[in-house]
């Protein structure tokens, strides 16, 4: 619901509860066009910020004076109390790394305890494109009660092998996680307070794992409503499957999604 209150000549004027989150470890001149395009574009109960993470000891980008800004280093979100999330090895007895750990998401975490009070929170990679008009996008969901939209959201039968899904760990029986085992590419996403407010406290509570695992097997386990902004599968909502994007099914060889229009790819070494 959109929140108005009284301006000081009496009229209404529209009140921010949605953040949308321009995820990204750089602002060049290219990302910076990026986010601008999407504050054009975005409904008038939308606030917009630069979320941007860094390595310790970086400086802060002159440009990001000219935008709202959320800018947090390794170290802050290595400070959040996380116990699983922020251990020192992961399931798999491996260091502790942000990018192949799947840690993205304890930088949208950080603004979410910095900021708790949105009802909604838009998170947008810096690589994500769309084509059409994001308010077109936006508006596509604004009715929607669901409590997370993402990309290509499935259960574990769709691909039994995928390394990730053994990342799921907390503080249940693992035969009850099991049953609860759903995925999402994240790339762009949409959570609600209830679904902020239910990682912040599952992972504080002792829950962890790669984040396309974890957010979506989470929030399940905890009752809360899935939806797939697009694609194919149980998650979509009439209407819109295939609307915004395309996606292959994941098989037991490949998880990259690929072919398709939001896709994960392989590293590339140069």
């Amino acid at each position: 619901m959109t929140r108005l209150a009284p301006s000081e000549g009496g009229a209404k004027v529209t009140q921010p509860t949605t953040a949308l989150l321009f995820q990204t470890h750089f602002f060049d001149r290219g990302a910076a066009r990026l986010f601008a395009r999407l504050r054009r574009q975005c409904p008038p109960n939308f606030e917009c910020f630069v979320l941007m993470h860094v390595p310790p000891g970086t400086r802060k980008p002159r440009r990001l004076a000219g935008v709202p800004h959320h800018f947090v280093s390794t170290p802050e979100v290595r400070a959040l109390p996380y116990p699983r999330k922020n251990a020192a090895r992961d399931w798999t007895g491996r260091s502790w790394e942000f990018w192949g750990g799947g840690h993205c998401d304890l930088v949208p975490m950080h603004f979410y305890n910095a900021h708790p009070f949105f009802d909604r929170y838009w998170v947008i990679e810096y690589d994500v494109r769309f084509t059409g008009d994001w308010r077109v996008f936006f508006d596509a969901f604004e009715e929607s009660r669901s409590d997370f939209l993402s990309t290509s959201v499935r259960r574990r039968s769709d691909n039994p092998v995928w390394v990730n899904w053994a990342s799921v760990q907390g503080p249940a029986p693992e035969h009850e996680i099991e049953r609860h085992r759903v995925a999402a590419f994240t790339p762009i996403f949409r959570a609600s307070r209830a679904a902020m407010a239910c990682m912040d406290r599952a992972y504080r509570a002792g829950w962890g794992g790669h984040l396309e695992a974890a957010w979506a097997s989470i929030l399940d386990f905890h009752g809360l409503e899935l939806e797939d902004i697009g694609g194919d599968g149980e998650f979509v909502r009439p209407g819109n499957r295939h609307r915004f994007y395309t996606a292959a099914k994941p098989n037991a060889g490949c998880d990259l999604l690929a072919p398709g229009t939001v896709l994960a790819t392989p590293p590339l070494f140069r």
